[in-house]
């Protein structure tokens, strides 16, 4: 196997701007779920939180009904809607992390994968696999590899066999 079939393939605007879309249509979706549901919850705590405080305003009427929004809003409730929204973004963030390493050690790999067997498909048998050597799908590009070679060796061995078939036909 020399340098060049173990080359890349050269980049175009597929591979540039397609392919990484593909691979973080995957995050996309998990970080709008996770949105969505963390939407939700809000909602949810926010509406939770507002019932039970005309429950206590209603039971106690201590305040007057204009002035009740500014109590909610008071220095502690401040500092605990900043600390949700310092926590939301963490959270965000170590998401788009964690989906961006796992889609890119998964989804990027296969990308070369199909690049290869369509390769293969069109006949070109001393095509091979190249991934980084930290994707999970290692071992199976491996054995891709050895599969193709073998296939190559073949079909090597198939021209020359009838090569000397016809070679010997037309003596």
């Amino acid at each position: 196997m020399d340098s060049e079939n173990n080359a890349r393939p050269r980049r175009n605007f597929k591979t540039l701007v397609i392919d990484p879309f593909k691979q973080m249509k995957f995050g996309l979706y998990v970080m709008g779920i996770s949105v969505t549901f963390l939407a939700i919850f809000a909602y949810l705590f926010v509406d939770a939180f507002t019932d039970q405080y005309q429950h206590v305003m209603g039971i106690f009427n201590v305040v007057d009904p204009t002035l009740q929004w500014e109590i909610v809003t008071n220095d502690v409730f401040k500092m605990n809607a900043i600390r949700v929204g310092i926590f939301f973004a963490l959270y965000i963030g170590g998401l788009f992390w964690a989906v961006f390493r796992l889609t890119h050690r998964y989804y990027g790999p296969l990308v070369s994968i199909r690049r290869f067997v369509s390769q293969m498909n069109a006949g070109d048998y001393s095509a091979r696999c190249s991934i980084r050597k930290k994707d999970e799908l290692l071992s199976l590009v491996s054995e891709l590899n050895a599969m193709a070679e073998s296939i190559e060796k073949r079909h090597e061995e198939t021209k020359i066999s009838e090569t000397n078939d016809a070679t010997e036909k037309a003596s």
